[in-house]
């Protein structure tokens, strides 16, 4: 089933002794939104962040961002700040401000690292801020760590992801 992880099988046995198959489904992929335009980046993470953890959408440019958020409802945005339209920083706002929106995770990848825009950021209540370039053998594990810790509540649910990792 497309977005799901091989189902495991376990054996659970009754008090009869008789034995019986139950199939337990994981948990389905995250849904991860990436804003980016520059093509170069959009391949870095469409090979580097794991399709067996994320199911991944991008929108290259702010407005076809906002506009997927609203329709795909993403656990995570991983978002540009420098991006043609509508920039990272209006989607940022219009996501925390105007849609009062605080459940979804929000991190940052940008090449930026100036104070102000880490600040800025900051006061939205991002979950991280990443400088590029980013390790591709890491990637994928920092988006969950940074996941698991804005949502603690589905803390064993995302150990279970990081086994594919």
């Amino acid at each position: 089933m497309p977005g799901l992880h091989p189902i495991m099988w376990h054996n659970v046995c009754s008090r009869f002794t008789h034995c019986h198959e139950v199939r337990v489904a994981d948990m389905e992929n995250l849904k991860i939104l990436i804003a980016e335009d520059n093509c170069f980046s959009m391949k870095f993470y469409d090979n580097f962040i794991s399709g067996k953890v994320f199911d991944k959408r991008f929108a290259e440019n702010g407005k076809l961002a906002l506009e997927l958020y609203e329709r795909w409802h993403p656990d995570i945005l991983l978002l540009d700040l420098m991006m043609p339209v509508v920039s990272g920083q209006e989607v940022l706002r219009e996501i925390r401000e105007a849609r009062k929106d605080i459940a979804t995770t929000i991190i940052i990848s940008s090449l930026s690292s100036h104070e102000d825009d880490v600040a800025i950021c900051s006061r939205y209540g991002v979950q991280g801020y990443l400088v590029k370039p980013l390790n591709p053998k890491e990637i994928s594990k920092i988006l969950l760590q940074l996941y698991k810790k804005a949502n603690p509540r589905k803390a064993a649910d995302i150990v279970a992801l990081m086994q594919y990792l």
